[in-house]
């Protein structure tokens, strides 16, 4: 895994992390499951798009086809998402990206990115590397490798944890594919999170 710091101009960080807010609770419970795809040499349609493109450099996926995006929006103490595989959920056979990716918006309690050594095709992780969670911080890993989020107590998420729910985490999750995965569209095809697009886009930062 590589982590990079200061990934991105802070004049980006906060313009995309805006265009985040102006969603609300759109999706909050299915952020994690609500993807976009963005081909490559695309022009960006808003803030969280062109975050997409100047990770994409940081990545070094210049080969890659395309470039699939989300949001991930949780509180630590009930995440939505078990550890599991990134891979083409409506495909006819089990296909990976070439490299996952995520972005971290702000600092919360726990909310580690974890991610293993284990592949399908092994019996069991023996390694586990975590991230935790800061403004700016960048980390890629290869993209057919186990991996989750722990909790607001650090563990592997399991039944909703007691107490304050805290901050939302927020993260923008991108993966880089050597072909589209199916039927994952474009943001505008999509029609959702339409509030990204809710101010016209400076491409000064």
């Amino acid at each position: 895994m590589r982590v990079i710091e200061a990934a991105l101009p802070l004049p980006l960080v906060r313009r995309a992390r805006e265009a985040i807010v102006r969603l609300g609770g759109e999706r909050l419970r299915q952020s994690y499951f609500t993807t976009f795809w963005l081909p490559r040499g695309s022009v960006p349609a808003h803030a969280v798009e062109e975050a997409v493109i100047a990770l994409w450099r940081l990545a070094g996926a210049r080969r890659c086809d395309g470039a699939e995006w989300w949001l991930g929006r949780a509180y630590t103490t009930d995440l939505p998402v078990e550890f599991h595989f990134d891979e083409d959920v409506k495909g006819r056979r089990r296909r990976h990206p070439r490299l996952s990716s995520v972005f971290f918006f702000n600092s919360v309690r726990g909310g580690q990115l974890a991610v293993t050594d284990q592949v399908p095709t092994s019996q069991a992780a023996m390694r586990l590397e975590t991230v935790a969670p800061r403004r700016n911080r960048y980390a890629i890993f290869a993209g057919n490798l186990l991996h989750g989020v722990l909790d607001a107590r650090g563990r592997t998420p399991g039944k909703r944890v007691h107490g304050a729910r805290g901050r939302l985490r927020l993260t923008l999750v991108v993966n880089y594919w050597d072909r589209r995965p199916t039927c994952v569209p474009t943001w505008t095809e999509s029609g959702v999170y339409r509030g990204l697009g809710g101010r016209r886009q400076s491409r000064s930062g």
